[in-house]
């Protein structure tokens, strides 16, 4: 099986993501347009705007919003995907970026089609990658020193950000911190902000808290007005947050499972500390939430009502590593299909919905050897240094789609210190732990929204030699893309409000396609 690294000297990109682009025609070859009202933002999963699909019913091109959250952090709401798929769809390139030099483990997260890292390592560290410099570069703004448990999302015009067990909204404090105990680990949806709260002291507990809340609210959070679901376990931290037509869901670290919805909790799956069920991710996928679970490895599929589904083999496992203790960790929509990445051998799957089939794409990291003799890589190195077992477990922590490209960030089980002492490691190996990777496939462009509180005019063009998205007239995103036969394009057929984002969450006022 190739690495990740070694197959990007085999799988190149097609010739138009290296080559200079062409001069471009004056006119599209193909082109969607919708005016599209969302309404005032409360959170929500905006959905899929379009699919368009050929005679066969193979998937040509489609766009809309990915709802997914991983791990520590929920991606950028607002960031539109557009893609169209070549026939050649199986071509990629892999660049490794500079380290950010922030220990054995970073996670991402994106802001207005900015990559941050963060570790909590050396005091919580955030850094951004500056492209036009390729460095990276220390964040001391309102989103730098976030704990675990912390976070930031557009809303509407503004940011929100969580952070000293309080929240924000622009420069107003809409929730002071507690008198006892911590608040942590928050999410906005359904006009709703969702939080843990866990107080130690005996008697101790922790809550989960739905409070109604939204951006033209004047006055902070009122607590006394909140729906409170208690956990069974003090201390209970969730890894992901999700929604689902309407439905919020966390999934506690011993695995109770609770939806909310109509004003009120439920509980579809109560917690039990003698087994091993977490979720590392959630991603809104056509009629489905799916969630990436330990210690199968495997996605969980949610379609509302009260059973959540296992789905045996999603992903598949590489071949010459343990069954045992796998993790799905990272979940992603990317150029129309799904990205999976799993612990502890940092596997990369990507699922093809047209022909039901995951393809690997290797692994985010050269060493060591594939082994099935044990789980986790380097176990026979981790009792002389009297650390953990799965101490050096390989984890893809981040999946960030800006721009024409996937960013995928590496982790250590933990976002740990490096010491020279771990002298089994060369420098060249150590630094693929807390790395970033650049993953390039033909045919996608992520572009950042610019909110306006009115009706957006979207446009997904398609010319000779590049992709362009443009709302209310203006470009915000373009990529190089050459398209083999415009036929492909104009000639399918385009379904509105539906595709691999989810459901439209709003109205479709006009529309027009090829």
């Amino acid at each position: 099986m190739k690495h990740l690294l070694l197959s990007a000297t085999i799988c190149l990109a097609t010739a138009t993501a290296t080559a200079t682009a062409t001069a471009s025609a004056e006119e599209p070859l193909a082109a969607w347009r919708t005016t599209v009202d969302f309404g005032h933002d409360l959170g929500q999963n905006f959905g899929s705007l379009f699919e368009a699909r050929d005679g066969q019913g193979r998937l040509v091109a489609g766009a809309g919003f990915m709802e997914a959250y991983n791990t520590r952090f929920r991606g950028d709401r607002h960031t539109v995907q557009f893609f169209v798929r070549p026939r050649a769809a199986n071509q990629f390139k892999i660049e490794r970026l500079p380290h950010p030099d922030m220990d054995c483990g970073i996670y991402l997260f994106d802001l207005n089609q900015q990559l941050y890292t963060w570790t909590n390592a050396r005091n919580n560290r955030v850094k951004r990658w500056d492209a036009a410099t390729r460095k990276w570069i220390l964040d001391r703004s309102h989103v730098g020193g976030l704990s675990s448990g912390d976070g930031a999302m557009k809303l509407g015009k503004g940011l929100l950000v969580f952070r000293g067990n309080q929240a924000r909204f622009g420069d107003r404090i809409i929730l002071k911190p507690p008198a006892r105990g911590r608040y942590y680990n928050f999410y906005y949806a359904q006009g709703r902000l969702f939080f843990y709260h866990t107080v130690r002291d005996r008697p101790g507990f922790t809550r989960i808290y739905a409070c109604p809340w939204s951006s033209a609210d004047e006055k902070p959070i009122d607590l006394s007005q909140a729906t409170v679901q208690q956990a069974k376990y003090v201390g209970a931290t969730p890894f992901a947050w999700g929604q689902f037509q309407g439905e919020v869901l966390t999934v506690t670290n011993q695995g109770g499972v609770h939806a909310f919805a109509g004003g009120r909790w439920r509980t579809l799956q109560e917690a039990d500390n003698t087994l091993n069920y977490q979720v590392y991710s959630m991603l809104n996928f056509y009629d489905r939430m799916l969630m990436a679970q330990y210690p199968t490895g495997h996605l969980f599929d949610y379609r509302g009502g009260t059973q959540i589904r296992h789905i045996d083999g999603w992903p598949p496992r590489l071949p010459g590593v343990s069954r045992n203790a796998r993790e799905a960790q990272t979940t992603a929509i990317y150029r129309g299909e799904m990205f999976t990445g799993v612990w502890p051998w940092a596997e990369l799957w990507r699922y093809n919905r047209d022909v039901d089939k995951w393809t690997s794409m290797g692994r985010a990291f050269t060493h060591p050897e594939l082994t099935d003799k044990q789980t986790h890589p380097y176990e026979q190195h981790t009792d002389r240094f009297k650390i953990v077992t799965n101490h050096w477990g390989q984890r893809i922590t981040g999946m960030i789609p800006i721009g024409d490209s996937l960013f995928l960030s590496t982790s250590a089980k933990g976002t740990y210190e490096w010491y020279k002492k771990y002298d089994f490691l060369t420098d060249k190996q150590r630094r693929e732990y807390g790395a970033v990777l650049k993953l390039t496939m033909p045919g996608n462009l992520a572009a950042g929204l610019g909110w306006t509180d009115k009706p957006l005019t979207l446009e997904f063009q398609v010319y000779a030699d590049r992709l362009v998205v443009r709302q209310d007239g203006r470009e915000i995103g373009s990529s190089r893309f050459k398209i083999e036969d415009k036929t492909r394009v104009t000639g399918a057929k385009t379904t509105w409000g539906r595709g691999v984002f989810g459901p439209l969450n709003g109205r479709l006022l006009r529309q027009s396609s090829p």
